[in-house]
């Protein structure tokens, strides 16, 4: 079963492929770029504090919500049974894999695999393992949970070494999964919402690193992408 389209999310109505001026984001609370908010010297890089200004919302933290809780009854309904251990891909992974634990209410055990093909850029490069769960995936039912699934190189290959472990069933799910054409073949079982092919954060996403905190999804300006 699909995630949601992101023009779907909760009660959003409007088509965000086909819709013409973007929506405005919350201003951020005032802070001096400089010296911060309490003062102390600190300077957040003015490319990463326009990406946020200028950037378009693309779901709502209450559609996101929304989302989350109907992906987590669906986990809920194929997992509960099969004592499964949560690998959760940092570090994107991180606040959805907090999202989903909370809203599902069966033994689990959590751990975490840490790998990276981005190093905060916008584009992919080769994967590169930087650490791997110390729990034993031997004969578990693993369920893999990343931030976004575009070109689908980096779930795709840790399903496979999870499978190599003796992992069964090894199933994944992802908060967004982007409307794109992919060399891969792996299919995401539980993606929670669908995006059109923009460079996003928020939710865990990120944009030189910065804005995985925000609690919305929301799309970098196309002029900015190739100068990230």
């Amino acid at each position: 079963m699909g995630g949601v389209p992101c023009h779907q999310a909760g009660r959003a109505v409007q088509d965000l492929r086909h819709r013409g001026a973007a929506r405005r984001p919350d201003r951020l609370p005032h802070a001096d770029p400089v010296r911060g908010a309490h003062g102390r010297m600190t300077r957040v890089p003015d490319a990463v504090l326009r990406a946020r200004e200028s950037a378009e919302l693309m779901v709502s933290a209450a559609d996101v919500e929304f989302a989350v809780n109907q992906t987590a009854v669906r986990i809920g309904a194929c997992l509960a049974d099969e004592n499964p251990l949560v690998v959760c891909v940092l570090q994107g992974g991180l606040n959805y894999t907090a999202e989903l634990v909370r809203r599902v209410h069966f033994p689990l055990e959590i751990c975490y695999v840490h790998v990276s093909r981005y190093r905060d850029r916008t584009k992919g490069g080769e994967l590169e393992w930087i650490a791997k769960p110390r729990m034993p995936l031997s004969d578990r039912s693993v369920l893999l949970v990343d931030d976004i699934f575009d070109e689908g190189v980096t779930l795709s290959e840790l399903a496979v070494w999870a499978n190599e472990q003796g992992a069964h069933p090894v199933r994944t799910s992802v908060l967004v999964e982007k409307d794109v054409e992919r060399a891969v073949s792996l299919t995401v079982d539980f993606p929670v919402l669908r995006c059109p092919d923009r460079y996003l954060f928020g939710c865990g996403m990120d944009y030189r690193g910065y804005w995985r905190n925000l609690p919305a999804i929301y799309a970098l300006p196309v002029e900015m992408e190739d100068s990230a």
